[in-house]
């Protein structure tokens, strides 16, 4: 009798998360969805140069006295060059330059490291191919001066010529620093030189790679009408759940069919989000999520994306920033979780 309790007793808590999952993924789902309902948006993100912060990853040290002042990476083109640049922020909006990281570079991503070193992450090209080059900055100083201890560039071993859009799913240095270190990224491979595709690998010791194709996740897409590139993507954790948005694409060359999924932590699709702005735009790519705490010591997500030309309202289009806080998010009106393609 009581083992049948007890059973009882763990089915029902069984159920009870799963019901409490589902709500807050609905929240989240409605948070992401609802620009216009967020406490700060904005559009057309430049820095105090004039650059457009394309791909704008936000970021905050963990040092306990960095509340209310961020950082950012982001790529701009200038006179058909792609370079990767730092800005520091204390609102979000106007954002003070602070180094160009690299030329013919672009799409940056970062990892905090415990000791307060960083890693960053991004694409770096030439004619014709590009390529993953990781970097390890010692602390915030070295990344705000632009001086890097360590660098790799990982060789292409599933495409002959373009791999990029690297994102860290982990980061874990052994006692001997980078020299026992695994780092885990996800990332896009350009199959047959035809579309990108998903793709994951790990660096072990700053030196060796292996990397493999998401070939299940890839093949889903494609079953639900995805046919053009499956690229950038970003982790976060929401109520103790991890996510990523992932950006997907109906159609190759067609940049107003971009749009944005929210992923399990697996890759698998949860739903397509049907993002609402000020003015109506519909595409949508290179996402990124961030967790920061603000000059009063409350944590919000920071949500980044970039709005290409097609699809979107001239007063748009660009990068833009909105920040969820998610003790608002709770009132939101929750609209029908349906499990969208």
């Amino acid at each position: 009798m009581m083992k049948a309790i007890h059973t009882l007793l763990a089915l029902t808590a069984i159920g009870l998360s799963t019901i409490l999952s589902a709500a807050d993924t609905r929240t989240l789902i409605s948070s992401l969805e609802n620009v216009p309902a967020t406490e700060i948006h904005f559009y057309q993100l430049r820095d105090n140069d004039g650059r457009s912060m394309d791909c704008l990853k936000v970021f905050q040290p963990a040092d306990g006295q960095s509340a209310g002042i961020y950082y950012g990476l982001y790529h701009n083109r200038e006179k058909g060059v792609l370079s990767v640049h730092l800005a520091r922020s204390e609102d979000l909006h106007t954002w003070r330059h602070v180094a160009m990281l690299d030329e013919h570079a672009s799409q940056p991503t970062v990892w905090l490291c415990d000791n307060g070193a960083s890693l960053v992450a991004y694409e770096k090209d030439k004619p014709n191919a590009c390529w993953i080059r990781i970097r390890y900055y010692g602390n915030l100083a070295d990344l705000s001066k632009g001086k890097h201890a360590r660098a790799f560039d990982i060789e292409r071993t599933l495409a002959p010529t373009a791999e990029g859009t690297p994102s860290f799913e982990s980061v874990t240095l052994g006692k001997n620093g980078m020299d026992t270190s695994q780092i885990q990224l996800r990332f896009h491979y350009f199959k047959n030189a035809q579309v990108d595709q998903l793709a994951r690998g790990t660096l072990s010791d700053f030196k060796v790679w292996k990397a493999e194709t998401s070939d299940t996740i890839n093949a889903e897409r494609v079953k639900q009408g995805w046919h053009g590139n499956l690229g950038d993507r970003d982790r976060f954790v929401w109520q103790g759940d991890v996510y990523y948005l992932q950006e997907i694409q109906r159609a190759k060359g067609d940049w107003s069919s971009w749009r944005i999924c929210l992923c399990e932590k697996d890759g698998r699709p949860v739903h397509t989000l049907a993002i609402t702005t000020h003015k109506a735009s519909t595409a949508f790519a290179n996402p990124n999520a961030t967790w920061v705490t603000d000059a009063n010591n409350q944590r919000k997500l920071v949500v980044t994306l970039f709005l290409p030309s097609e699809g979107n309202h001239p007063s748009e289009a660009g990068t833009l920033l909105y920040v969820i806080n998610p003790t608002e998010s709770l009132h939101l009106p929750s609209k029908e979780m349906k499990a969208t393609p």
